[in-house]
């Protein structure tokens, strides 16, 4: 009987964690948590950079397939330290005037094709220099960008020089920056021979 009443005791002690162990538990956890958060962080600080990088690569990818296309040369321009672009194609790109001093007017297909606009994420910029280099920048006239969105607006913007891909896919060699509030950039590379466009790693730039 005495025996039987020391093990129920016993099985009854045994029931619950003693302080000791949840003590452990809790420690185990506190390093998994150190382990697995940090590059958690990381990836969701990362994100933001990566999209606007991404969007900035796609871009520049259709307007090559759209001189691929329709056999013309387009471009690509940016505003150095500011989140907005656009491309159209080159011939579109001169006033009506200048076209015909140049040797004839813009053929009518691209001539109907205005410039379309678009912006980084907020938070997101595209780097107003290129190691260390600042870009030059040009205003784009008037009339190119008459019945677009806050037409008055891109029309006082600073572009960058054109991005161009010819009809053949290829482009000028160019370099541009996408960076973050944290003063981390990642830089698109465009490749003059194949018109490729190269992504680079995310980099802490020189202040």
């Amino acid at each position: 009987m005495c025996r039987d009443r020391f093990h129920r005791r016993r099985s009854l002690a045994r029931d619950g964690f003693t302080f000791a162990e949840m003590l452990l538990v809790l420690v185990i956890l506190l390093i998994i948590t150190g382990v697995v958060f940090p590059p958690v962080l990381r990836m969701m600080a990362d994100q933001p950079l990566k999209e606007a990088a991404e969007r900035a690569r796609v871009h520049l990818a259709t307007v090559r397939l759209k001189a691929l296309d329709s056999s013309a040369a387009w471009q690509l321009r940016f505003e150095p330290g500011g989140r907005r672009y656009l491309w159209m194609p080159v011939e579109s790109a001169l006033p009506a005037t200048a076209a015909s001093s140049a040797g004839g007017a813009a053929s009518p297909a691209n001539a109907a094709i205005g410039p379309t606009a678009g912006e980084l994420p907020k938070g997101i910029k595209f780097s107003s220099d290129v190691n260390g280099v600042p870009l030059t920048v040009e205003r784009l006239p008037q009339e190119l960008v008459v019945g677009m969105a806050n037409a008055y607006e891109l029309a006082q913007v600073g572009w960058s020089a054109p991005v161009t891909f010819q009809p053949d896919g290829s482009a000028a060699d160019s370099e541009l920056a996408v960076i973050d509030a944290t003063n981390r950039q990642i830089r698109l590379t465009v490749r003059g021979f194949t018109g490729g466009v190269t992504v680079s790693r995310i980099e802490t730039r020189r202040r």
